[in-house]
């Protein structure tokens, strides 16, 4: 059932209705519509946060949108799944996922509404524990509206102060609508404010305790203010937010075997989660329909559609060990499916699994002759005793070297072969796929790469629980603040701390020199590859290709090279295809006139 933008701006009743439920962790006990007060902002609170994580809302389907517009991943090939609009830019004004994302944004904020009107009722009487949650309620209030604002409006890089942005809700009163779309920049003024109010109402006083990771908290709210700023190109507030996150001491990163299990923590038991929209496996097994299950297959569920893209695995595979894996810890969260047996079950190379495989290949990616299909391309190699790789007879000609050529490259190595026409091609050292039911090598048109990163919790298919903010991006915002004040030491200091957790070479200020294939390389490009390595998959990577007026490009194999010729290779941040149009469901029911977009 379709619910109407006026309903879902301000329809009350239906809010007290749902925010009586019991939270599936157990934050509140519930309470009747008839009995609510001002007293009831503990049980409204609880609905809140049981709408954020509603199946199928806003952090669901807005999920599809934030995280599979990238270049980071690659979907193997064209889909009826709705969710393939979001990563092909195929943008539908029917779609039921932004529907539904639109629908349960709005009324999460109505329910927020409603308890900051509850806590300004309250007045001097609100007691601490209540104008925490008062708090709490501003800080989802402003998500809700930043999530929203990111996906139905051009990025704040674009004109913020002349494109449309979101109507803006601030009451309960059902009757009381905004006639028009606010701008993108007054949406994130008040996103802003409501960050602000949300980090003094939640600042503590004696006797009080911090709440965990499943909640919205003083931290929190200076996470995403940080993020919100570093948007808005506020400089001096990102570092000043991000900082005071590091420095309040509350979290810590992972290491180790703990860091590569992260999706398996608990938000609670998570000590560099910062805020995170919980799940268990009693209330919310969503298996397949969950975003683990497009990403990866375990056992027997999942659909693994979308893999770690070449532009990605490059910078992963810059550094390999002696045995020609990967040495970056963050490989844990991708596993190749190497071996088929013919039927449903697919096995992944990993620390236990014939680390011994010894049929090599180099893999580059190239565009198809004749067509608009980028392709992979696997030439046999052999691996000699000093490291270097070796191509089969059958694969030299064409070429102008028998050995694969390598570069110094980040710190690491890249490889590259040179075609007798010139042309260079960069590629990785790979084990061959091959088809176990009948030995032979299997097609190399995507290789599959599948992201573990969002399954594993309670070890249990693809239950995760949505990580908003940690620990790892404050390091990455401080750090790209201080590049772009021009302080490169300071910046790679912040780097390194992640670099140093992921155990590959640390960056020194000296190496920055000749780190491009003997070429000088930018500090802010360092930042960028860092976020992109380590924040691959959360739902960053095409914000801050957009926030940074940059063009998506990928020239890379995947579904978006498979439809409508070429149209999808490159995005560039202003095009009206980087934001979703306004459900026409919602834009017809609104009784006033809302601008489209184009």
């Amino acid at each position: 059932m379709n619910m109407k933008i006026k309903q879902a701006l301000g329809a009350t009743g239906l809010l007290f209705a749902l925010a009586g439920c019991n939270l599936d962790i157990q934050m509140y006990d519930g309470v009747t519509a008839e009995d609510i007060t001002a007293r009831n902002i503990k049980e409204l609170s609880q609905g809140t946060y049981r709408l954020l994580k509603n199946d199928g809302g806003l952090i669901d389907n807005g999920y599809s949108f934030w995280a599979y517009g990238g270049d980071d991943l690659s979907w193997g090939g064209t889909s009826t799944d709705a969710k393939f609009k979001d990563y092909d830019y195929g943008r539908s004004i029917t779609s039921t996922v932004t529907e539904y994302a639109w629908e349960l944004g709005y009324r999460t904020i109505g329910n927020c509404n409603k308890i900051i009107e509850m806590g300004d009722e309250l007045g001097e009487s609100i007691t601490a524990d209540e104008r925490v949650m008062v708090g709490e309620n501003y800080y989802l209030r402003a998500l809700c509206y930043f999530l929203l604002v990111n996906e139905f409006a051009q990025p704040y890089s674009n004109n913020p102060t002349q494109n449309p942005g979101l109507p803006l809700k601030l009451n309960s009163d059902p009757n009381d609508l905004p006639q028009s779309r606010s701008t993108v920049a007054e949406v994130y003024d008040q996103v802003v404010a409501d960050l602000l109010m949300a980090i003094d109402y939640m600042t503590l006083t004696d006797g009080q305790v911090a709440k965990d990771a499943c909640y919205a908290t003083k931290e929190a709210a200076q996470a995403l203010l940080a993020r919100v700023y570093l948007y808005m190109e506020n400089w001096e507030g990102s570092y000043e937010m991000a900082d005071a996150v590091i420095r309040s001491g509350r979290f810590e990163l992972l290491r180790g075997d703990d860091y590569a299990r992260y999706p398996q923590h608990l938000p609670e038991e998570n000590s560099e989660t910062i805020f995170a929209v919980r799940r268990t496996r009693l209330m919310d097994d969503g298996g397949y329909s969950r975003p683990g299950g497009l990403y990866f297959r375990v056992d027997n569920n999942g659909w693994e559609e979308i893999y770690a893209s070449s532009r990605y695995l490059e910078l992963l595979e810059l550094y390999l060990d002696a045995d020609g894996y990967p040495m970056d810890l963050r490989s844990s969260f991708i596993s190749k499916r190497y071996v088929e047996d013919g039927g449903a079950d697919m096995y992944p190379i990993n620390s236990t699994v014939r680390r011994d495989y010894t049929d090599w290949t180099f893999v580059y990616n190239y565009l198809l002759p004749n067509t608009a299909n980028y392709v992979y391309e696997q030439i046999g190699v052999t691996r000699q005793a000093d490291g270097t790789y070796v191509m089969s007879s059958a694969d030299v000609a064409g070429f102008t070297s028998t050995t694969i050529q390598s570069e110094p490259y980040n710190l690491g190595t890249r490889y590259y072969v040179v075609a007798t026409d010139g042309t260079k091609y960069v590629g990785r050292i790979e084990p061959r796929v091959y088809d176990a039911a009948t030995l032979r090598q299997k097609s190399a048109d995507y290789l599959v790469y599948a992201i573990n990163k969002f399954s594993y919790q309670e070890q249990y298919f693809h239950l995760n629980s949505p990580v908003i903010s940690r620990l790892a991006e404050m390091y990455l915002i401080r750090a790209e603040v201080n590049a772009q004040n021009g302080n490169v030491q300071a910046a790679l200091d912040d780097v390194n701390v992640l670099r140093e957790r992921a155990g590959i070479p640390e960056w020194t200020v000296a190496d920055m020199q000749t780190a491009e294939a003997g070429q000088p390389k930018d500090i802010l490009k360092i930042v960028e590859e860092e976020r992109m390595l380590e924040l691959a998959w959360e739902g960053h990577r095409r914000f801050d290709i957009f926030r940074r007026r940059q063009t998506l490009d990928r020239r890379y194999p995947g579904g978006h090279t498979l439809t409508e010729g070429n149209r999808f290779w490159t995005v560039n941040y202003n095009d009206p295809a980087v934001c979703e149009y306004i459900p026409q469901a919602q834009y017809d029911a609104y009784p006033y006139e809302l601008e489209q977009n184009p």
